[in-house]
């Protein structure tokens, strides 16, 4: 049964959540880059280097297994996810930047995920690790499960619009359908690994804390506006686990690669709900000061 799980249910729900995530985006999406080149250049280092780099940190810090830390750092180098367009949405940020910076992140994600894990698997392992992750093929193996799904998706979404009102639908089912395979997943390997998995609690609780500050104030101190601030740290913040989760099972075939992911996943929406509350409650105040 864990067999089927890994090798169909997993890459099936990862293919639907991206096709759905395609279903949302259109070619212009992307074209943003050029619209919002600052803050998305900005996020974009944040994202793919910097974030990953404070997973490592941490890491190496807490003296995390090896697999543990790998895990940390997978999670730490993943894009937003499509939940990321949501928050922003509801907690009026800037959603067209948003969106640009997912669509741009999760193609760049195909060539900086292989290399950050990759380089984990050698650190922390110190050669003693036989999991081996072939750059290309796992960027191949990424790919297969992201950027074809995305496409799909938009060109579905450009040949019958109507269709991409099925989102929310596939993308509930979707991901429900990978948690609910991560949980049975847990309970086949035992209660043994459940209370391990809290090793990295405190690691994966600061990973998320550190990505919201950074993903704030750094842009934010070089020119950005705060609506766009507020924008990307909810970006840095929500990653898309569910990637990290299938990376982890599939690529890595380690559920102790899966645990960071698991923790992040539990406390990155209330933390990403916070930023986008303090930014709002922060607008009010200042126009309360104005009218005054």
């Amino acid at each position: 049964m864990i067999d089927t799980i890994i090798q169909v249910i997993i890459p099936l729900a990862m293919f639907s959540l991206m096709f759905s995530m395609g279903l949302t985006l259109s070619q212009a999406d992307f074209q943003r880059v050029l619209v919002f080149p600052k803050a998305t250049l900005i996020a974009l280092l944040l994202q793919l280097l910097i974030i990953p780099a404070i997973g490592f940190a941490l890491a190496y810090g807490f003296e995390l297994p090896t697999m543990m830390a790998v895990g940390l750092v997978a999670v730490a180098a993943c894009p937003g996810g499509t939940t990321s367009n949501l928050v922003v949405h509801l907690g009026k940020g800037d959603v067209a930047l948003s969106i640009t910076i997912t669509a741009t992140a999760t193609v760049i994600t195909l060539f900086t995920l292989p290399l950050w894990v990759n380089y984990s698997l050698a650190f922390f392992g110190g050669g003693q690790v036989s999991v081996e992750m072939p750059i290309v093929k796992t960027a191949a193996q990424i790919a297969l499960f992201t950027v074809v799904p995305v496409g799909l998706g938009m060109f579905v979404r450009k040949v019958k619009q109507e269709l991409a009102n099925w989102e929310p639908l596939l993308t509930k089912l979707s991901t429900i359908s990978m948690i609910a395979a991560f949980v049975i997943m847990n309970l086949g390997e035992g209660l043994d690994n459940s209370t391990a998995a809290f090793i990295v609690l405190i690691p994966a609780s600061l990973l998320v804390l550190l990505a919201i500050i950074t993903g704030f104030f750094v842009p934010y101190t070089l020119g950005v506006s705060k609506r766009e601030s507020a924008t990307i740290a909810v970006e840095t913040c929500l990653k898309n686990v569910l990637l990290s989760l299938f990376l982890a099972s599939t690529v890595l075939n380690d559920m102790e690669a899966s645990y960071a992911s698991v923790m992040v996943m539990t406390i990155m929406m209330p933390m990403a709900a916070l930023i986008m509350l303090a930014y709002n409650l922060s607008n009010k105040r200042g126009l309360k000061q104005q009218v005054s």
